[in-house]
């Protein structure tokens, strides 16, 4: 929930922003409200990727951060 906050917010500056969703987005609300909002957010350019959990996140030289996620269901 806070995920998908930060990501709204992120992207409307201007970032790129990629939610992990492990199983259903926005689980204790209406799904048929959720599936509205994600939408929503994907045609405003957030990227999701479903059935992923974060596996690390490393700092690169140039100070960059890059995120290593695993799919549950393909385990790549």
């Amino acid at each position: 929930d806070i995920g998908l906050e930060c990501a709204g917010f992120l992207n409307s500056l201007g970032y790129p922003a990629t939610v992990l969703i492990r199983s259903v987005p926005l689980r204790g609300f209406d799904q048929q409200m959720a599936s509205m909002v994600t939408n929503e957010m994907e045609m405003k350019g957030v990227k999701f990727q479903h059935k992923c959990i974060p596996v690390s996140v490393e700092k690169l030289e140039s100070g960059q951060l890059k995120a290593k996620w695993l799919n549950t269901e393909t385990q790549e």
